[in-house]
């Protein structure tokens, strides 16, 4: 990559990064630069971005004078596979030490808490009591667990019961992101996970939650594949894949269903309602796994297997698996945030509507149009509460010494425009944002201004 269009590319690896369980290191190299090199669809290397510790993480974040407030988190993925690489097996006693002391320093460095991402390969290889010790060194240093959970359709139950045990074992606050609720034979079950959240809120476990109000959610096309499949990371499983044979094991065992600490996205969407999103092949972008098949007269599986193979993590998908009523039920609830969940796609036609279209939708469609929630409701999933569950301090209110970051809106008229097939497009009714007392966007124009902050937890 040339030096020149590294800050700004860089910028947008970060914040890929940050929310998938994923942050920076400098152990096990070649395994890192080669997660680094999908996850941002470049070749980057930890050397480049001169990233040794997740303290150098955050001035090169500074450096880069970003647009936006970041709030950094110390991903799991990451910090595993400094100590073990990309293995698939429990760590070892002194492994573990390394992992601990690393979410310890990360937090003396500022991060306000942990994140993992337990459908992404290596964070799913992780048993509940490794989570657990790594929770607990975030958890002394007055952090938060955020977990995208094991699951979040069949087995999300579990899934729950395991974020709740973190939260109570290692006496830490528990934030489950991007709330849903996933396959049609699980819709209605938003009234089984709430409560039981409810219930863990009464016995003293701090539980939050976040959504987005799509019937749709997107991520990499490689996570269909169950996790054995992704082990040894990127280098390794785009070998395996080229297999015939392996591949025809990989089949027999989505065919059977989910496996535990497994989400059959598969099962769950079905070919039809998996669309590809992002590709290097541009006629496959905004059709489904079974449209590719029939246009290449290749099966869907190897439709999946030949695009994990070419692009790795580069491919990604959108998948079209929640219920309307689901959606409304957790927004109602007094303790879900709205966040967008957003990938950013580097320039690309197509990611998700999400990315430009959540809070305004929010705003248009659920407060104005259909009365689910008061405009004051509303503003406060999107500020005051998120900054609370975080300490953020001197953020989230319209306050005398508190950072300016407003959105000036006219509450008649403001509504998404994004859609599915044109995810870009964005709001209309915006008329100003400011971050930190600049105006960032005028009139549905960047101004360029990079005001943002890097916070840093105050422990």
């Amino acid at each position: 990559m040339r030096r020149k269009n590294l800050a700004g590319r860089d910028d947008q690896c970060h914040r890929k990064l940050r929310n998938l369980g994923f942050t920076l290191s400098n152990e096990h190299k070649a395994e890192m630069n080669s997660f680094l090199a999908v996850m941002c669809g470049q070749q980057v290397s930890t050397e480049a971005l001169n990233i040794r510790t997740f303290g150098d993480y955050l001035t090169n974040l500074e450096a880069l004078k970003p647009g936006m407030n970041v709030l950094p988190l110390v991903g799991h993925s990451t910090v595993r596979i400094a100590a073990m690489g990309a293995a698939n097996r429990a760590p070892s006693e002194s492994e573990l030490k390394v992992m601990t002391a690393h979410v310890a320093r990360a937090m003396e460095e500022g991060a306000f808490g942990l994140s993992t991402g337990l459908i992404y390969a290596p964070s799913n290889y992780a048993r509940t009591e490794e989570i657990v010790e790594l929770a607990k060194a975030a958890g002394r240093f007055h952090g938060i667990y955020t977990t995208h959970m094991r699951s979040e359709g069949d087995s999300e139950p579990a899934a729950i019961a395991e974020a709740l045990r973190i939260g109570q074992e290692a006496d830490i606050p528990v934030h489950i992101s991007h709330h849903k609720v996933l396959g049609k034979q699980n819709w209605g079950k938003s009234v089984d996970t709430l409560k039981m959240m409810a219930e863990a809120r009464q016995h003293g476990i701090e539980v939050t939650c976040d959504q987005y109000p799509y019937r749709a959610g997107s991520t990499f096309l490689a996570a269909v594949l169950p996790p054995a499949v992704l082990a040894g990371g990127p280098d390794v499983f785009a070998v395996k894949l080229k297999d015939r044979s392996f591949r025809a094991q990989v089949v027999e065992t989505i065919e059977r269903g989910s496996e535990p600490g497994w989400e059959n996205l598969i099962k769950g969407a079905s070919f039809e309602g998996l669309m590809v999103s992002v590709s290097r092949h541009e006629d496959y972008v905004g059709k489904s796994i079974s449209d590719i098949a029939r246009m290449e007269n290749k099966s869907p599986y190897d439709v999946i297997f030949d695009l994990v193979v070419e692009e790795s993590l580069g491919c990604i998908i959108i998948l079209f698996m929640m219920d309307e009523a689901d959606i409304i039920r957790i927004m109602r609830n007094p303790w879900t945030m709205i966040g967008s969940d957003g990938i950013p796609g580097f320039g690309v036609k197509k990611v998700h509507p999400r990315m430009s279209g959540t809070f305004p939708r929010i705003l248009g469609r659920y407060v104005r149009e259909q009365g689910i929630l008061t405009i004051e409701e509303a503003i406060r999933k999107m500020t005051s509460l998120s900054a609370q569950t975080f300490g953020v301090q001197d953020k989230g209110l319209l306050k005398e010494g508190f950072d300016a970051d407003l959105v000036i809106f006219d509450p008649a008229t403001i509504l998404d425009q994004a859609t599915y097939e044109a995810p870009n497009q964005g709001p209309v009714g915006i008329h100003y944002v400011l971050v930190n007392g600049e105006i960032a966007a005028e009139n549905g124009k960047v101004t360029g201004a990079t005001s943002g902050k890097v916070l840093r937890h105050s422990n």
